[in-house]
């Protein structure tokens, strides 16, 4: 019988998460799996208890939540038997998408259920680690404006971008590769394990996470009538296709920043870090549960975001319904007050 840890958090995304419990028994049952069921109550709570599943010789931990909780979760399995297996319901599930974890969650379970593995790549700066990607300039900018805003969501993200894109100085980086060393004005540099920063926008779009390669993406400066042509690149896949980008795969690179605080970013999560960035890859280190065929298709994203606004109005609804009890309650004790008068 395979032990499962799963992990929740209760505070990613905006579906519902009192009803996924039942969903986790209803996919892996009790009579086929041993399955303990965790709710993280701080930062850096699922690394705590998938490196105490890993310990206890347990078969899979399984993160469900966003990208934070997917990457917490996987630093403490890293070279271990344990392996991770993901129910993406965060905004972005970069790496959810890259291995083609299904969005919805009893088809997520189903994967876990079947019990595929395959091994794969992570990256580091400086330390960090990172399974998507990493990068210095712009989007460590926007990851930086991002993480200072009280929402969260697609639409705060590209006014996090939008705002960024204004102030923005780009720089010039010396960048060491395996083959030499490339000296380049850049408006970003991306490092990508995987193909996409999320949400299906591919910075990288030949990465893979078993090649034991990182793929670097220079963007260079260009004008801002060029900016939505290099979106619609970004979301179809062919950004590499654009003369203002330059690409290069190598196992180790150095990054000779221009300024010694510059903002990077490591999975999203914004961080000052001085001096030269050193990035490597560590091939074939981290077991997760995959399809065993490619299982996403061209309809997922528009089904996703269909099941989004679902829960978006249901939670609106139940926010409204809370709001309208307090004001009640409210109202209520106040006569109550003023019947003692």
């Amino acid at each position: 019988m395979r032990r499962i840890t799963v992990i929740i958090n209760p505070i990613a995304g905006v579906r519902p998460k009192n009803v996924i419990p039942g969903i986790v028994r209803e996919v892996l049952p009790s009579d086929q799996f041993d399955v303990e069921i965790c709710f993280t109550e701080y930062a850096g709570h699922a690394s705590a208890i998938a490196k105490d599943a890993v310990e206890r010789g347990i078969d899979s931990v399984i993160a469900i939540g966003g990208d934070g909780t997917v990457n917490e979760t996987a630093k403490s399995l890293i070279g271990s038997e344990t392996a991770l297996g993901i129910v993406p319901m965060g905004s972005g599930n970069g790496l959810a998408r890259h291995i083609q974890i299904p969005l919805e969650i009893s088809r997520a379970l189903e994967v876990v259920r079947a019990g595929h593995r395959d091994c794969i790549d992570y990256g580091d700066v400086n330390g960090h680690i990172f399974f998507c990607t990493a990068g210095v300039g712009f989007d460590a900018k926007v990851s930086q404006a991002f993480a200072e805003m009280k929402g969260r969501g697609p639409i705060n993200y590209a006014r996090s971008a939008i705002e960024a894109f204004a102030n923005y100085d780009p720089m010039t980086c010396d960048i060491y590769i395996d083959d030499g060393v490339i000296n380049e004005k850049a408006f970003l540099i991306a490092i990508g394990n995987a193909s996409q920063w999320g949400n299906n926008a591919y910075i990288a779009p030949r990465a893979s996470m078993t090649d034991g390669l990182l793929d670097i993406t220079v963007v260079k400066p260009f004008p801002l009538i060029e900016a939505p042509q290099m979106a619609m690149q970004l979301f179809s896949g062919h950004i590499d296709n654009n003369p203002n980008v330059q690409t290069f795969r190598s196992a180790n690179i150095k990054i000779v920043q221009p300024k010694p605080d510059s903002i990077v970013h490591v999975d999203g999560e914004p961080m000052k870090l001085n001096g030269t960035l050193n990035i490597q890859v560590h091939k074939a280190a981290l077991q997760v549960l995959t399809p065993e065929g490619p299982m996403s298709n061209v309809l997922e994203p528009i089904q996703y975001a269909i099941e989004e606004i679902h829960f978006s109005i249901w939670n609106n609804i139940r926010n409204g319904v809370r709001q309208l009890e307090k004001v009640t309650n409210e109202a209520i004790e106040e006569i109550k007050k003023s019947a003692k008068i």
